[in-house]
């Protein structure tokens, strides 16, 4: 079998992308032909490295009419079994349209459609996601929500995929602490919810309280953060932007406690959090909010509150104030092994059908 992944863009500071990578170097294991298709840009010749005994074809332009011929030649040479393409979008539609012997795999690791960008947008993104739909071979959903929202409104069965661990953990690496600190890691982007720790700390600071806070993760809110700390005189939270795995895995490893606020937004109940999984990798104590996926993959040892300012903050004095042993959340289950195994299971009852 030959499985090929299709990508757009380039896959700098894209985290979905580790989702093609380790079931790529997963189904390579398993003897199965994988290749990529990944635009000409600097970075993902100079940076993306893509599993061992894989293949690729790098597609130029990467702009312009003229791309959407380039993609669809490179897909009628290598010919694969399945096209497996993350996410429904503008350019993933234009290059399939008219390549009707292709079996297509389509991924949903967020939706898109639900989103909040306006009625254009929604009305576009509605659109791509029932081309995509209709033309795929399979399904795949990131969270159990899109799931049970594919089969009610639109009658279709998609497979469960979630994300996996990923970190490599080394519980010999050094603590970068001085003192007791609390952690959160995370991309800063809008919409997301670390506005929720920084309100916390304000309360907590109102009530004479400076527990130490450690932010991990870059996003382009990183700035207006780091200002809302000086203003607040918040001298007691650092926000370190982005570091490589092995330092991300420190900071959490050794933290007190672990930060995870979420609310339950349709954005939210459809993705997958891969941090969810770094953090039960590293152990440690971790309060969060039972919503999406985040309660079946920590289960019921972590410390669940509202997604609120005021519910963090005491949860946060209440933490700091009573150290905590690790934390065994049963995460060895989560790998992409067994997601590589469900993938295959999925694609071989496609071919019986066929």
């Amino acid at each position: 079998m030959h499985y090929c992944f299709l990508s757009f863009g380039s896959w700098e500071g894209n985290a979905s992308h580790m989702r093609s990578v380790e079931l790529g170097k997963e189904l390579v294991h398993r003897d199965v032909r994988v290749s990529y298709i990944v635009d000409d840009t600097p970075y993902n010749r100079e940076v993306v490295a893509l599993p061992a005994g894989a293949t690729s074809q790098f597609s130029s332009p990467t702009t312009g009419l003229k791309q959407f011929s380039a993609r669809r030649r490179i897909i009628q040479k290598l010919n694969p079994d399945y096209l497996h393409v993350l996410n429904p979008s503008p350019k993933s539609c234009l290059t399939l349209k008219g390549l009707s012997r292709v079996s297509l795999v389509t991924d949903w690791d967020e939706w898109r459609a639900m989103k909040p960008f306006g009625r254009l947008h929604h009305l576009r993104f509605a659109l791509l996601d029932r081309w995509h739909r209709r033309h795929s071979r399979l399904l795949l959903v990131a969270s159990k929500y899109m799931q049970e929202q594919f089969a009610a409104r639109f009658g279709v069965q998609a497979v469960y995929l979630p994300y996996a661990t990923y970190f490599k953990p080394n519980d010999a690496c050094p603590s970068p602490f001085a003192e007791p600190t609390a952690v959160y890691m995370g991309n800063m982007y809008p919409g997301y919810d670390h506005d929720i720790v920084f309100r916390a700390a304000v309360l907590l600071r109102d009530r004479g309280l400076r527990p130490h806070i450690e932010f991990v993760g870059g996003g382009p809110e990183l700035d207006r953060w780091r200002q809302f700390v000086q203003a607040n005189e918040l001298h007691h939270i650092k926000i370190n932007g982005f570091v490589p795995d092995d330092d991300a895995y420190s900071h959490l490893r050794h933290a007190h406690v672990l930060l995870f606020p979420i609310r339950p937004t349709i954005g939210n109940l459809s993705r997958c959090p891969a941090k969810t999984y770094a953090y039960a990798q590293a152990r440690r104590p971790i309060i969060t909010c039972r919503v999406g996926e985040v309660p079946g993959v920590l289960g019921d040892a972590a410390t669940y509150v509202d997604p609120t300012p005021e519910a963090f903050a005491d949860a946060l004095a209440t933490a700091m104030a009573n150290p905590q042993p690790d934390v065994d959340y049963g995460v060895e289950r989560h790998n992409w092994s067994a997601r590589a195994d469900t993938l295959l299971a999925a694609l071989a009852v496609i071919h019986e059908q066929l």
